[in-house]
């Protein structure tokens, strides 16, 4: 079913199927370590392959310019904005620009709304910052 999403994303957003995944795998990454733990374990269930995509992009696992950045982020004005510059890296690391990211983040919304009900997705997007304020 996270490949549904993972179509939608590169049509409506314009870019190609592997830059979509990338993209969908930061946001479940994201999701999976910030997110509301009951909140995210339920998308998690009724969107199968949402999981594993998550583990195989969680913010920080691999280093690289989001695991920097975050940190940097977090000495220079906390939690909130180390995971606001560390999502931004790692957008940028799939290649989107980050209107494309903004462009994808209703997409993935309303799929998350649709497959997992709105109260899971308003519980597990609200309750990570640096997604939540993709959505403005």
């Amino acid at each position: 079913m996270i490949d549904q999403l993972i179509q939608q994303i590169a049509s409506k957003v314009g870019i190609d199927e592997s830059m979509a995944r990338q993209a969908v795998g930061v946001v479940m990454g994201f999701l999976n370590k910030e997110g509301d733990p009951s909140a995210v374990r339920s998308l998690f269930e009724k969107i199968p392959g949402a999981a594993e995509l998550a583990s195989q992009h969680e913010p920080g696992a691999s280093g690289g310019l989001g695991g920097l950045m975050g940190k940097m982020g977090g000495m220079l004005g906390g939690n909130k904005m180390g995971d606001a510059m560390a999502a931004m890296a790692a957008f940028k690391e799939t290649g989107l620009s980050m209107d494309q990211a903004q462009d994808m983040m209703p997409v993935v919304k309303d799929f998350i709304s649709e497959n997992a009900g709105p109260d899971v997705m308003a519980k597990a997007i609200n309750s990570v910052p640096a997604l939540k304020d993709l959505l403005k």
